[in-house]
């Protein structure tokens, strides 16, 4: 099939995004139906000659990625180059339901389905790994839905540099980095495990929770002026201890604490012991918590968090229509934040199934 040919069949319906070198769109294609195109544009680079190595790597990298065939693995269709030699454009699976960026912006969290998302992207980037690639920059927005909830890994941009030695150059966005990689500028599978961490972590926090400033921060900055996680990792109270503990070992700041490989953490992923699904809100002054159960539900609300002003947290039940009120439990007044966060997660603690 010729690149004239090929073009010919695509129907641009409409832009979804875009980047520093290209826009990715909407398509429809008469073989695959709706398709997602990567277009990068010469106008973007500086000469031919740089033009002409970025098709030549993403030609290289398309042929490779075509022959990836996974359930969790966003499926490389085409790649082709304009004949007016004006566009370059990567032809993929197209998938509905946006990034997991588009959930953690909600800043809602349901513990059951974090853990979906994240076990099945670790089945896919251990697919990857297996095939000798790594990914270099796993992060929610590369973490992608399907209508149904079917979890996709894609945005291959560097995904295919050949290992040297068990290690390629690096690439990937700073918070979700590992220090290793910053610190001597190398990628291995464990590096890619690292990430995997954070962005658990992120998805189990929401975007305010994760980013925030101040007192139990996540992020911390390191000597070098990049961000990092902080070695306190501090979740939100209703995350259980087990969860918490897989988290951390995820993105460990040092190799010889952190998962061995993808394989040992897609089985510490599996077997996150069951939770309640509480539905979690994260707002700037106050976190939110409900859990309906039969014909009542259990809130929770957590105000000036953090050792923000007038902190405190009661728990209650109450019908669904919110009549029928009865006090749980809540903390005391005058206690410092960490006594509150402490006596906050006791309380979750105390409710698991």
């Amino acid at each position: 099939m010729s690149t004239a040919d090929y073009v010919s069949t695509l129907t641009r319906i409409k832009p979804l995004g875009d980047g520093a070198f290209g826009e990715v769109h909407l398509f429809h294609d008469a073989v695959h139906g709706d398709v997602a195109g990567k277009s990068f544009f010469r106008a973007k680079f500086g000469s031919q000659h740089a033009w002409d190595t970025a098709c030549a790597n993403a030609l290289k990298e398309a042929q490779s990625l075509k022959a990836l065939e996974h359930d969790h693995v966003v499926k490389i269709y085409q790649a082709v180059r304009t004949t007016n030699d004006d566009e370059f454009l990567l032809v993929m699976e197209y998938c509905e339901a946006g990034s997991i960026r588009q959930l953690t912006e909600t800043n809602a969290v349901c513990l059951p389905t974090a853990k979906r998302i994240i076990r099945d992207a670790a089945i896919g980037l251990n697919y990857i790994h297996s095939s000798k690639y790594l990914h270099r920059d796993i992060k929610p927005d590369n973490i992608l839905l399907k209508a149904d909830g079917r979890v996709k890994l894609g945005d291959f941009g560097f995904v295919t540099d050949e290992l040297q030695f068990g290690f390629a150059t690096p690439y990937g966005t700073a918070i979700y980095l590992a220090p290793e990689v910053l610190a001597e500028k190398a990628c291995s599978e464990l590096s890619d495990v690292y990430s995997l961490g954070v962005t658990f972590v992120n998805l189990l926090s929401g975007d305010l929770w994760f980013l925030r400033e101040g007192n139990g921060a996540l992020l911390q900055m390191g000597a070098d002026g990049h961000p990092l996680l902080s070695t306190d990792v501090r979740l939100l109270p209703h995350v259980p201890a087990a969860w918490r503990n897989v988290a951390k070992t995820l993105c460990k700041p040092t190799v010889e604490g952190r998962s061995p490989s993808l394989g040992a953490a897609v089985n510490s992923i599996a077997k996150l012991p069951a939770v309640e699904p509480w539905k979690c809100v994260v707002e700037d002054d106050v976190i939110r918590w409900e859990l309906v159960k039969g014909q009542r539900r259990v809130r929770v609300e957590w105000t000036g968090y953090l050792g923000q002003k007038g902190e405190s947290w009661s728990a209650w039940t109450e019908n669904l229509d919110g009549s029928s009120r009865r006090k749980l439990k809540s903390s005391e007044k005058g206690q410092k934040w960490k006594v509150i966060y402490s006596s906050l997660r006791a309380f979750f603690a105390s409710r698991t199934i």
